[in-house]
């Protein structure tokens, strides 16, 4: 009797072993392994100690050098418009004895248009014969204290013309009680009183005008400013 052969049972090929989980530790050390031979962002971007001071002193250098230009600006508007800033009051005497130590001229652009002059009348001086005294009154109508102008004294004939004209200095329209460097006031008002030698009965009439020295040198006066 013969034997059959037995088929053998079919086995399903063998897999590879899978390999045992890494820990979240082991993950962490291989990454930073890996990265040991690269370089950094911080250090590509790093600065040395030197590099660092040099960085510093320059912008300390830009500082310094913008503060000096805002204020060498600022010294050429002043001295540009400083005939207008010494009008003001807290400003004038700063201004005049900096541009008087400098050896520059300052002459304030005072409101001329601010003084009222009010002639009194005239009349023949008894007592020195040939003469003749004007009398007026001068008022500052400006919001600031402004000095004494110069009063000039023009005579006319009966047509109108001028016969003669004289600027008179505070000094020499004052009370001798009022110094001539004095200011007057905002509402302030003073009388003056001038002599001139009598003209004579050709001059029938005279005109009073507040006078101030202009920058340029000249003397500009209050009817002039008007009829400009």
């Amino acid at each position: 009797m013969g034997y059959a052969e037995t088929a053998a049972p079919h086995r399903a090929p063998a897999r590879p072993p899978r390999p045992a989980p890494q820990s979240p530790q082991d993950v962490g050390f291989a990454s930073q392994n890996a990265g040991d031979d690269t370089e950094s962002p911080a250090d590509e971007i790093g600065e040395t100690p030197a590099e660092l001071h040099r960085r510093l002193a320059l912008g300390h250098w830009w500082s310094v050098g913008t503060a000096a230009l805002v204020i060498l600006l600022a010294g050429q508007i002043v001295n540009h418009y400083r005939h207008d800033l010494a009008t003001h009051e807290r400003l004038y005497k700063p201004l005049t004895r900096l541009y008087a130590a400098l050896g520059v001229p300052l002459v304030p652009r005072w409101n001329l248009g601010a003084y009222d002059v009010r002639q009194l009348g005239a009349s023949a001086d008894n007592a020195n014969a040939g003469e003749i005294t004007v009398r007026a009154s001068v008022k500052n109508t400006a919001k600031q204290p402004q000095p004494l102008p110069l009063l000039r004294v023009t005579l006319q004939d009966r047509f109108g013309n001028r016969i003669a004209a004289r600027d008179v200095p505070p000094k020499s329209y004052l009370p001798s009680a009022i110094p001539a460097s004095t200011f007057l006031s905002a509402g302030q008002r003073v009388d003056a009183e001038m002599a001139f030698v009598d003209p004579g009965s050709n001059a029938v009439g005279f005109e009073i005008d507040a006078c101030l020295p202009e920058p340029g040198g000249s003397i500009a006066c209050a009817n002039d400013a008007s009829t400009r």
